[in-house]
C-alpha cells in the first residue's frame, strides 16, 4: 500500500497536469467564517444563491 502510494503521488508530480478548476469564488460560506464557526453564528441555515447568465 505504501509503494503504491508513493508511486501515485510521484507520478501525479512528474505529470505536471494542469488543474481542471480551482473554487476560490466568495460564494463558500465556509470561507467567511473560521472553520468550525464561533457558536450561534447563523440564526438559520446559510443559503448561496448563484445566478446563472
Amino acid at each position: 500500500a505504501v509503494i503504491m502510494f508513493l508511486f501515485i503521488i510521484w507520478e501525479a508530480f512528474a505529470a505536471k497536469r494542469e488543474v481542471l478548476s480551482v473554487e476560490l469564488t466568495m460564494t463558500n460560506v465556509k470561507w467567511l467564517h473560521g472553520c468550525p464557526p464561533p457558536y450561534h453564528t447563523f440564526e438559520e441555515p446559510a443559503f448561496v444563491q448563484v445566478q446563472s447568465n
